[in-house]
């Protein structure tokens, strides 16, 4: 029986793929990735063919993402912070006697854009310290720092010795954000998942493996105003 599209989802032409592949994101429902001479009319006929595994994924991500709305209070579980966010003030700006975020503007995407400002603000203030003191500390040296929003990534280092930081490392605890600069400090010496890369890794955080499983949950608890306006 074909199914009658009881979720909507888009296409996306991939010049790299080899093979079509349905993607779940976050927001964003469903992804259909196809080559370029994968015919569009045969794409019914690929999500009637995977219609129950479609919808259990959607329904798994429903219950995993948080709602997409505007915060009353951002808590950064990197370091604690906890800070109260009021809407349609003049300006945006920070209270630091009372620990408010005084965001301009009451439209979602336009407030949404001043919270992301004011996230990766603090993630120049706290992330590149920790590089900096797990650097010295372990012996391993960068080039220089990056920051961005990444959406797979907790993290990478290039062949130039180049660090780049996912700004959301700001939900996750300090321990975990501390061995996620361990691992990418080990690659300026290994650029690869060799056994020499983890037994680098070991050397200097014995509980890796922990902080892997923890990293892999982490995502969930990135606030969904920040995955909607990623993925949406």
């Amino acid at each position: 029986m074909p199914l009658h599209k009881p979720f909507d989802y888009s296409v996306r032409v991939s010049r790299k793929a080899k093979y079509a592949k349905l993607k779940i994101k976050p927001y964003g429902g469903l992804e259909v990735v196809i080559p370029l001479r994968f015919p569009k009319k045969a794409v019914p006929g690929l999500l009637d063919q995977h219609s129950e595994w479609i919808l259990r994924q959607l329904q798994k991500q429903q219950d995993r993402v948080q709602p997409a709305v505007l915060p009353d209070e951002i808590h950064l579980a990197i370091n604690g912070y906890r800070t109260e966010v009021v809407y349609g003030t003049r300006h945006q700006q920070e209270d630091s006697l009372s620990n408010r975020l005084l965001i301009g503007d009451t439209d979602y995407q336009l407030a949404v854009k001043q919270l992301r400002k004011w996230i990766r603000r603090q993630a120049w203030e706290i992330l590149p310290p920790v590089l900096e003191r797990v650097s010295r500390e372990t012996g391993l040296e960068y080039r220089k720092i990056s920051i961005r929003s990444q959406k797979t990534r907790w993290g990478s280092c290039s062949s130039r010795g180049t660090i780049s930081l996912n700004d959301q490392l700001l939900f996750v605890s300090r321990d975990s954000v501390e061995y996620l600069v361990i691992h990418e400090l080990c690659h300026t010496r290994h650029m690869n998942h060799t056994r020499q890369f983890w037994q680098l890794v070991e050397h200097f955080c014995a509980d890796y493996r922990r902080h892997e499983i923890a990293l892999k949950r982490a995502k969930a608890a990135i606030p969904g105003w920040i995955l909607r306006d990623m993925y949406g």
